[in-house]
């Protein structure tokens, strides 16, 4: 299986498997601090998202690219009550996104 790590550049999340921090179910919230962008995305596509959220989580959302003015995947990361992630998602960009791998962590 592989796992998507998230790499912080210029306060944008970017998908990397260079470096970063895994993101394994379970995980507490304040464990990913590190590897998350300060900021989340406020205008996220959730109509695009592959599954709803589970039910009860607070989910974040982060822009998958720092490129601006154009249309780009978002990652969703949801935590339950108590912070541990439960759920990450990509939510594909507008139009033709690129076909998932089959050992792709995320779903699509």
């Amino acid at each position: 299986m592989v796992t998507v790590r998230l790499v912080r550049v210029h306060g944008e999340a970017l998908g990397a498997a260079a470096r970063g921090t895994e993101l394994r179910l379970g995980t507490p919230a304040h464990d990913l601090a590190h590897v998350l962008p300060e900021r989340t995305a406020r205008d996220a596509p959730v109509e695009r998202a592959p599954v709803p959220p589970p039910k009860d989580s607070d989910c974040r959302y982060y822009r998958a690219s720092g490129e601006l003015l154009v249309s780009v995947d978002h990652f969703r990361l949801c935590f339950d009550d108590e912070e541990r992630l439960v759920a990450k998602d990509v939510i594909p960009r507008a139009g033709l996104s690129q076909c998932p791998s089959p050992t792709e962590e995320f779903a699509r």
